[in-house]
């Protein structure tokens, strides 16, 4: 038997693209923020665990099947499939395959997480959604640009005084390379989003 915790939030951060990408389709984005993050401790989650002795073997079911709720909002096997899967490190991804005691374990702990979703969806306003949904739009584009070491230091040298200290000294470039990569990366992803827009000024 082998220990698995994790925290809701660390399941929140695994499932918020998909949640987000099905969201922003029908303009209803989740808060991707950090709640109080009390621990899933799964400790007496056997990977190597078998369904007790039973009548007729279990059969695994669609990840469509509700396998629980919590005031009314409906708990679905994929959603535990997922969590299992992270938990377990992919060596178990069938919420069906474990025995009854720790179905009942891993739905208890689902449900804080489910809870945490549907407040988010009902009290985020219109505008905080958009927000966040160009936030996750832009997240997405900004992943996908690179900065090479060579770049950032080019930049770092040609823009010393940016990184200059009140008392006159530069910041060292291990200190802020992060940064310098972060403000490389938005200027890249806004000189190319500006490549062919047509502006008017009136």
């Amino acid at each position: 038997m082998k220990r698995f915790i994790i925290t809701v939030g660390a399941f929140l951060a695994l499932t918020a693209t998909n949640l987000l990408a099905d969201d922003l389709k029908n303009s209803l984005m989740p808060v991707a923020s950090k709640p109080s993050q009390p621990n899933i401790n799964l400790d007496n989650l056997n990977v190597g665990a078998r369904p007790g002795p039973v009548a007729t073997p279990r059969k695994s079911r669609s990840g469509k099947a509700v396998i629980g709720t919590v005031n009314g909002i409906k708990i679905y096997k994929r959603t535990a499939d997922k969590f299992l899967k992270m938990a377990t490190k992919g060596k178990v991804s069938d919420f069906d395959r474990l025995p009854k005691k720790q179905r009942r374990e891993i739905v208890q702990n689902l449900a804080s997480t489910t809870l945490i979703e549907a407040k988010a969806k009902k009290e985020v306003s219109k505008e905080e959604k958009n927000k966040l949904a160009t936030q996750y739009w832009m997240g997405q584009k900004m992943k996908k640009i690179k900065i090479s070491d060579a770049e950032a230091k080019k930049f770092y040298k040609e823009n010393q005084k940016a990184f200059k200290r009140k008392d006159g000294k530069t910041v060292p470039y291990a200190k802020v390379e992060n940064y310098v990569k972060m403000t490389m990366k938005q200027q890249k992803f806004a000189k190319k989003l500006m490549k062919n827009a047509k502006v008017i000024i009136k």
